[in-house]
C-alpha cells in the first residue's frame, strides 16, 4: 500500500476476518478437527459462522472464546463474502474481530445488558459500541436519532447501525452491518446474537433507518 502523502491523516491497513458461512443442518463443533474431539456446542441449521481456516474436510470457525471450533464441511454452504475491515495503522483489528463475531450465540434476553446474562437488540448494539468510546442510548428508537443518517443501500458501512420496525411504525429493533447485505444482532427469533441478510423478508420490510 502506497504511503499517505498526508502525514496528519492516518494510513489505513486491511484486515481479513475470514469468510462467512452457513450452516445447513444441526451440527456441533468440535474442539479439534476430528470427530471424535469434545464439543464446544451444537449450531442449528440457518445460523451464520465466520470460517477462518480450512484443514482437509473440516472449516475452523471463529468462537466467542477467540478459539477456533471445527465443523465438517459438508455441513458448510460457503458464502462468497469474505469480511475484510479497513482500519487505520496501528488500531487492533482484534477489537473489530471482536465487535463482529464475539457474541455470536450469547444468548437473548429482554432487557439484557451483559453476555453473562444475556442481551436485547439495542444493549448488545450499545455494548459493542461502548468498546469503541461512542455512548448509545439504551432504546432502539432513541440510539435511532443519534449519528450520521445514511439514505442509501449502497452507502452502508460494515459498522453502521441498522434500525427496524419489525412489529409495527415505531422502531423495535436493531443491529450492526458487517457488508454484503449481511448484519449481527441479537434477536428473540434467534434465541441470541446471530447473522442474517437483509434480503430477508422480515428485515427487508421493516428497515426505517441506518445511522454512523
Amino acid at each position: 500500500m502506497p504511503r499517505n502523502p498526508n502525514p496528519r491523516e492516518p494510513e489505513y491497513v486491511r484486515h481479513w476476518l475470514g469468510r462467512l458461512v452457513l450452516v445447513k443442518r444441526p451440527t456441533g463443533i468440535h474442539r479439534a478437527p476430528d470427530p471424535r474431539a469434545p464439543l464446544y456446542w451444537h449450531v442449528p441449521a440457518r445460523y451464520y459462522l465466520m470460517m477462518r481456516e480450512r484443514r482437509g474436510q473440516w472449516g475452523g470457525v471463529l468462537m466467542q472464546n477467540g478459539k477456533l471450533g471445527w465443523i465438517p464441511l459438508q455441513a458448510l454452504q460457503v458464502t462468497e463474502y469474505e469480511v475484510v475491515y479497513t482500519l487505520p495503522r496501528g488500531v487492533d483489528p482484534n477489537r473489530i474481530t471482536q465487535l463482529a463475531m464475539r457474541y455470536l450465540g450469547v444468548r437473548y434476553k429482554w432487557g439484557g445488558n451483559s453476555p453473562r446474562d444475556g442481551l436485547d437488540c439495542s444493549g448488545f448494539v450499545k455494548l459493542i459500541y461502548e468498546q469503541f468510546g461512542r455512548s448509545l442510548p439504551r432504546r432502539a428508537r432513541d440510539q435511532a436519532r443519534v449519528g450520521t443518517p445514511i439514505t442509501r443501500f449502497e452507502d452502508l458501512r460494515p459498522g453502521d447501525r441498522l434500525y427496524f420496525a419489525v412489529n409495527g411504525r415505531e422502531i423495535d429493533h436493531t443491529g450492526i452491518y458487517i457488508g454484503e447485505g449481511y448484519f449481527i444482532h441479537s434477536a428473540r427469533s434467534r434465541k441470541g446474537v446471530a447473522i442474517d441478510h437483509l434480503s430477508h423478508p422480515t428485515y427487508r420490510r421493516s428497515l426505517v433507518c441506518a445511522r454512523r
